[in-house]
């Protein structure tokens, strides 16, 4: 089968795409997102998608404005509506981790503005590999290694079952242009560390590296499948909202569970006030137990995003920190860390 057969095929089996879908297709210029875009466009009529194209200029070096106008003007062949994303601050010299949480909230807001249900991204298999073991070197607990999921919210990633190089050569063979980011040769960043040094050398003792690892993701996110619905059920029974639009959980109740659930379930309550709960790392989830375990402690443990957890009595409450009061009454526990 070539590849937009399997690529119809797939988006068929994960039945991850609604007929009449209104899509925002986020599209750097590199091949990835150009081949997802073409394939989405050529499926549009027969799905009756209605796609948006964005592209978002995080204005990190040279060049990004003439690679946003690339995509302006591959959407305008295609007969599609575009909307440049510009990041409020200069990326130059700022983290992979805080540019990918702008871009995001960047295209959450613009497929908000547009009525997009979905947010198509062209993350595949190898970008997929290289998530697990840059996860994996940071510590990361069973959500991190479970890598990229398919869909989360309204973020699709349907170029998982693809590989870099089968993309490119598809480009190839159509005719098709599109952009190489020198940023993805700079092994300063990790990604690209993870990709030109790690990777290879691994290789020599798995050739199909790629495929293990997203199979060994895969199977991890599917187990951990009923455990999410678990925790959203708790959450579900127990949490109760407070003012400012926090949050708060019972105590006792989550002295009830070990230690690791009790962060899974707050990794998961701040995930629904708008928190990426894979940014509350180890320390950070360390001073929330602490303070849980705590007998009438109104200790505070600073979160990320500019939320707290305050302990008042028989209650964890997780609120914004403006809304917790004046700075003189808090108290800290464990490191504030959250990083």
């Amino acid at each position: 089968m070539d590849l937009p057969g399997r690529f119809r095929a797939e988006l068929e089996r994960e039945e991850s795409l609604p007929r009449g879908a209104r899509v925002l297709v986020a599209v750097s210029g590199g091949g990835d997102s150009v081949a997802l875009l073409r394939l989405l466009a050529a499926l549009a009529p027969e799905r009756e998608l209605r796609l948006e194209v964005a592209a978002v200029d995080h204005r990190t070096r040279p060049g990004t404005a003439d690679e946003v106008r690339f995509v302006a003007e591959l959407a305008g062949g295609l007969g599609l509506p575009f909307r440049p994303l510009v990041l409020a601050e200069d990326g130059a010299g700022r983290n992979e981790d805080a540019l990918r949480r702008e871009r995001l909230r960047a295209l959450t807001s613009a497929a908000r503005d547009g009525g997009a249900s979905r947010i198509a991204t062209g993350h595949q298999a190898d970008d997929a590999a290289e998530t697990v073991l840059m996860r994996l070197l940071r510590g990361a607990g069973l959500d991190g290694l479970g890598g990229i999921r398919p869909r989360h919210g309204p973020l699709f990633r349907p170029l998982l079952g693809f590989r870099r190089a089968e993309l490119r050569d598809w480009l190839r063979g159509e005719g098709f242009r599109w952009l190489d980011d020198p940023s993805n040769d700079d092994v300063r960043r990790l990604r690209a560390r993870v990709r030109h040094l790690l990777l290879p050398a691994l290789r020599a003792a798995s050739p199909d590296l790629a495929g293990e690892l997203t199979g060994t993701a895969g199977a991890l996110r599917a187990l951990l499948q009923p455990l999410d619905a678990w925790d959203a059920a708790w959450l579900d029974r127990h949490a109760r909202q407070v003012p400012a639009g926090g949050v708060a959980l019972p105590v006792e109740a989550l002295r009830g569970e070990p230690e690791v659930v009790q962060g899974r379930l707050v990794r998961r309550a701040v995930e629904r006030l708008g928190v990426a709960r894979s940014r509350l790392g180890r320390s950070c989830l360390a001073g929330v137990a602490e303070a849980v375990a705590r007998d009438g402690s109104a200790a505070v443990v600073p979160l990320p995003g500019g939320w707290v957890a305050r302990r008042r009595g028989a209650w964890l409450e997780l609120r914004p920190a403006e809304a917790d009061g004046p700075a003189g009454e808090r108290g800290g526990v464990g490191g504030g860390n959250v990083a």
